[in-house]
């Protein structure tokens, strides 16, 4: 029984870190759309705004994208 609680434990202690990491990506997102140029709109400002506004920004916030200018 012990072993069990234990791997709940470490099961839930995963799950806490990922949904933490993922806000963090989140937030990192929005910062980086805010922080776009937006002349002439590229395609970073649209994958970072479409990460913001779909949820998939928990994801996308860690990559830098470059637009070529």
């Amino acid at each position: 029984m012990k072993k069990h609680f234990r791997f709940i434990g470490i099961r839930l202690g995963i799950q806490v870190l990922m949904i933490i990491l993922f806000f963090i990506g989140w937030c990192k997102c929005v910062y980086k759309m805010t922080q776009c140029d937006w002349e002439p709109i590229g395609k970073a400002e649209i994958i970072y705004t479409a990460g913001t506004f779909t949820g998939l920004g928990g994801i996308i916030g860690w990559f830098d994208i470059e637009d070529k200018k």
